[in-house]
């Protein structure tokens, strides 16, 4: 399972064989507060549940992006996995623009399209992505990104 997120939006991607079997991205508007932290783990339990999780992995972003709430929550979520007994694994969110850059500058519509050409059921929302004003499904792309490389890695 890989996860990215900060303290609004949540990007999920289940892989399995190398194959990309659930991806989503949920939005949660509220400010922050110790009881979002409950409500985001709690969104993620279904996933655990249904397809029987094995490992997780979280992207990070840069030090200075880290707010803490951020650090809270990344606590929070290991935490959570620590009780399921599901080993938890960090990597930078730089690492996905690095494998995903090829020749092109490495940033998020790199990601966005070398993913979707990797997986063509990502497609529509690549497209949907280059039309949006706020960025929404960024958060997704980058969570089977860092599911995918961690895969590879394994």
């Amino acid at each position: 399972m890989g996860i990215s997120t900060n303290t609004r939006l949540l990007g999920v991607a289940i892989i399995e064989k190398n194959g990309l079997v659930d991806y989503s991205v949920r939005l949660h508007k509220s400010s922050w507060s110790p009881s979002k932290a409950n409500l985001i783990t709690a969104s993620l339990e279904p996933c655990v549940r249904q397809y029987s999780i094995k490992r997780v992995v979280l992207s990070i972003p840069p030090r200075h992006h880290q707010t803490k709430a951020f650090t809270a929550l990344r606590t929070h979520l290991e935490q959570y996995f620590a009780r399921k007994k599901i080993p938890i694994a960090c990597e930078s969110i730089d690492s996905i623009y690095r494998a995903c850059a090829n020749d092109a500058p490495p940033n998020k519509k790199e990601v966005m399209r070398t993913l979707s050409l990797r997986f063509p059921e990502l497609h529509g929302f690549y497209q949907k992505e280059l039309r949006n004003k706020n960025r929404y499904y960024v958060k997704m792309f980058e969570a089977v990104g860092i599911a995918v490389l961690h895969c590879q890695r394994q």
